[in-house]
């Protein structure tokens, strides 16, 4: 006769025999064995560095690089074309909770964000947006590859052809916002201060270029190609008038 097992004993095992007569064992399908999961473990919770690192790097990207909607660096305080909106948040005291968090980072906050370029500096003292202050490390201004120049086109500017080409070739992005006080009170003397930059992967000219709109295409196509591309000048009208000295680098 087969042994009576209790049906309320979940580490209990009923016997049987085979044809021959001899016992196996075979397990409740009941027992805790085959349900290793269902008692209690107390396990720590998550951390942001036990996550995975693609996760960890998401959130990373949330807490230091300014969304895409964002007011371009130029706009004064946070209006942008009239509308009031509130000032985008980072948050990057996340980079002082330890080296890992530091190491991973800091590349984010300043490969991936865009910065206002000083106005004779160019990429010296830049600044995430007017109401930030300057990167005074040279060290962390070097990471910085987006940059934002605004370009007065009606006053003489602190730098020349050769330092606008050392310093924004092979750039990621690189946009030039040209304004001046009159409308079209001055040409596009200034902007050719920047037809030697090359190898900038994203290449954007804006603002006041009323009556110069197919030579900002062209600068923006000449600084896009390769480093060491000659690019054929650009033909200008007869009647357009002489190009100061000081332009001409």
């Amino acid at each position: 006769m087969l042994p009576i097992t209790s049906l309320f004993d979940s580490g209990s095992s009923e016997i049987e025999r085979d044809d021959e007569g001899e016992e196996k064992q075979t397990r409740n399908p009941q027992s805790s064995e085959n349900f290793p999961f269902t008692s209690y473990e107390a396990t720590e919770p998550p951390t942001l560095l036990t996550l995975p690192a693609e996760i960890r790097l998401e959130i990373l990207k949330h807490l230091l690089i300014l969304p895409s909607d964002a007011p371009p660096p130029s706009t004064n305080a946070y209006y942008h074309y009239g509308q009031p909106s509130l000032p985008s948040q980072l948050h990057p005291a996340i980079l002082r909770a330890n080296r890992q968090l530091h190491a991973e980072g800091l590349p984010l906050l300043y490969r991936c964000n865009t910065f206002l370029a000083h106005n004779m500096l160019l990429t010296l003292l830049p600044r995430l947006r007017r109401a930030y202050g300057p990167v005074l490390s040279e060290q962390l201004a070097n990471l910085i590859q987006r940059f934002h120049i605004c370009v007065r086109l009606d006053a003489e500017p602190g730098y020349n052809r050769e330092k606008a080409t050392a310093q924004l070739t092979g750039k990621e992005e690189v946009v030039l916002e040209a304004w001046q006080a009159m409308w079209r009170g001055s040409g596009p003397d200034v902007l050719r201060l920047f037809e030697g930059v090359r190898g900038v992967r994203r290449a954007k000219v804006l603002g006041s270029i009323g009556g110069f709109e197919d030579y900002a295409k062209w600068l923006e196509h000449a600084m896009m190609c390769e480093v060491g591309t000659k690019v054929e000048p650009f033909f200008w009208d007869a009647g357009r008038e002489a190009v100061p000295s000081w332009a001409l680098g």
